[in-house]
Protein backbone atom coordinates (compact mmCIF):
# COMPACT_ATOMS: atom_id res chain seq x y z
CA UNK A 1 0.00 0.00 0.00
CA UNK A 2 2.88 2.35 0.81
CA UNK A 3 4.38 1.66 -2.61
CA UNK A 4 1.06 2.44 -4.22
CA UNK A 5 0.94 5.77 -2.42
CA UNK A 6 4.53 6.51 -3.43
CA UNK A 7 3.79 5.74 -7.07
CA UNK A 8 0.75 7.96 -7.17
CA UNK A 9 2.63 10.70 -5.36
CA UNK A 10 5.33 10.51 -8.04
CA UNK A 11 2.71 10.53 -10.77
CA UNK A 12 1.11 13.62 -9.28
CA UNK A 13 4.52 15.28 -8.90
CA UNK A 14 5.29 14.53 -12.54
CA UNK A 15 1.92 15.92 -13.54
CA UNK A 16 2.73 19.03 -11.52
CA UNK A 17 6.05 19.32 -13.34
CA UNK A 18 4.30 19.10 -16.69
CA UNK A 19 1.72 21.69 -15.70
CA UNK A 20 4.32 24.03 -14.29
CA UNK A 21 6.50 23.65 -17.37
CA UNK A 22 3.53 24.40 -19.59
CA UNK A 23 2.68 27.53 -17.62
CA UNK A 24 6.34 28.55 -17.43
CA UNK A 25 6.56 28.34 -21.20
CA UNK A 26 3.32 30.28 -21.47
CA UNK A 27 5.01 33.20 -19.69
CA UNK A 28 7.67 33.26 -22.42
CA UNK A 29 5.01 33.56 -25.11
CA UNK A 30 3.69 36.94 -26.17
CA UNK A 31 0.74 38.20 -24.19
CA UNK A 32 -2.52 36.54 -25.19
CA UNK A 33 -3.89 39.99 -25.96
CA UNK A 34 -1.00 40.92 -28.23
CA UNK A 35 -1.38 40.65 -31.96
CA UNK A 36 1.04 38.68 -34.07
CA UNK A 37 2.56 39.96 -37.29
CA UNK A 38 -0.51 38.52 -39.04
CA UNK A 39 -2.80 40.52 -36.73
CA UNK A 40 -4.24 37.35 -35.21
CA UNK A 41 -4.48 37.11 -31.42
CA UNK A 42 -1.96 34.70 -29.95
CA UNK A 43 -4.78 32.97 -28.08
CA UNK A 44 -6.46 31.98 -31.34
CA UNK A 45 -3.22 31.24 -33.15
CA UNK A 46 -1.77 28.92 -30.53
CA UNK A 47 -4.36 26.76 -28.70
CA UNK A 48 -1.72 24.21 -27.72
CA UNK A 49 -1.66 25.22 -24.05
CA UNK A 50 -5.41 24.83 -23.72
CA UNK A 51 -5.25 21.42 -25.38
CA UNK A 52 -2.33 20.38 -23.18
CA UNK A 53 -4.27 21.33 -20.07
CA UNK A 54 -7.27 19.32 -21.30
CA UNK A 55 -5.07 16.30 -21.96
CA UNK A 56 -3.52 16.51 -18.49
CA UNK A 57 -6.91 16.81 -16.79
CA UNK A 58 -8.22 13.83 -18.77
CA UNK A 59 -5.18 11.73 -17.89
CA UNK A 60 -5.53 12.69 -14.23
CA UNK A 61 -9.14 11.48 -14.18
CA UNK A 62 -8.15 8.26 -15.96
CA UNK A 63 -5.34 7.60 -13.44
CA UNK A 64 -7.76 8.07 -10.56
CA UNK A 65 -10.17 5.52 -12.07
CA UNK A 66 -7.25 3.14 -12.64
CA UNK A 67 -6.06 3.62 -9.05
CA UNK A 68 -9.51 2.86 -7.66
CA UNK A 69 -9.85 -0.21 -9.88
CA UNK A 70 -6.46 -1.53 -8.74
CA UNK A 71 -7.34 -0.91 -5.10
CA UNK A 72 -10.61 -2.82 -5.42
CA UNK A 73 -9.28 -5.83 -7.33
CA UNK A 74 -7.00 -8.16 -5.30
CA UNK A 75 -5.39 -9.69 -8.41
CA UNK A 76 -4.62 -6.29 -9.94
CA UNK A 77 -3.38 -5.04 -6.60
CA UNK A 78 -0.97 -7.98 -6.29
CA UNK A 79 0.23 -7.51 -9.87
CA UNK A 80 0.68 -3.80 -9.27
CA UNK A 81 2.75 -4.42 -6.15
CA UNK A 82 4.93 -6.91 -8.07
CA UNK A 83 5.36 -4.36 -10.83
CA UNK A 84 6.39 -1.71 -8.32
CA UNK A 85 9.00 -4.02 -6.84
CA UNK A 86 10.38 -4.95 -10.27
CA UNK A 87 10.58 -1.28 -11.23
CA UNK A 88 12.41 -0.53 -7.99
CA UNK A 89 14.93 -3.31 -8.65
CA UNK A 90 15.42 -2.19 -12.25
CA UNK A 91 15.89 1.43 -11.14
CA UNK A 92 18.60 0.38 -8.66
CA UNK A 93 20.45 -1.62 -11.33
CA UNK A 94 20.10 1.17 -13.85
CA UNK A 95 21.35 3.80 -11.39
CA UNK A 96 24.36 1.60 -10.66
CA UNK A 97 25.19 1.27 -14.36
CA UNK A 98 24.72 5.00 -14.99
CA UNK A 99 26.60 6.32 -11.97
CA UNK A 100 29.68 7.08 -14.11
CA UNK A 101 27.77 8.50 -17.07
CA UNK A 102 28.51 12.23 -16.87
CA UNK A 103 25.79 13.33 -19.26
CA UNK A 104 23.15 11.32 -17.40
CA UNK A 105 24.30 12.62 -14.01
CA UNK A 106 24.21 16.22 -15.27
CA UNK A 107 20.69 15.73 -16.63
CA UNK A 108 19.64 14.13 -13.36
CA UNK A 109 21.01 17.11 -11.45
CA UNK A 110 19.22 19.52 -13.79
CA UNK A 111 15.92 17.67 -13.32
CA UNK A 112 16.33 17.80 -9.55
CA UNK A 113 16.90 21.57 -9.72
CA UNK A 114 13.77 21.99 -11.86
CA UNK A 115 11.73 19.92 -9.41
CA UNK A 116 12.99 22.08 -6.54
CA UNK A 117 11.95 25.25 -8.38
CA UNK A 118 8.51 23.76 -8.97
CA UNK A 119 8.16 22.90 -5.28
CA UNK A 120 9.17 26.45 -4.37
CA UNK A 121 6.64 27.89 -6.84
CA UNK A 122 3.89 25.69 -5.43
CA UNK A 123 4.75 26.77 -1.88
CA UNK A 124 4.75 30.44 -2.91
CA UNK A 125 1.37 30.09 -4.60
CA UNK A 126 -0.07 28.38 -1.50
CA UNK A 127 1.20 31.21 0.70
CA UNK A 128 -0.31 33.80 -1.68
CA UNK A 129 -3.72 32.15 -1.34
Amino acid sequence: MKNLIKIFTLLILNLGILVNNAFSQEKNLPSLREKTEFNVPVKKRDPILKTLKEVMETRKKMREIERQTIENDPELKTDFEKLIELKRQMRLKLEEKLKDNIEYQNLKKKLKEIEERIKENIKRKEVEK
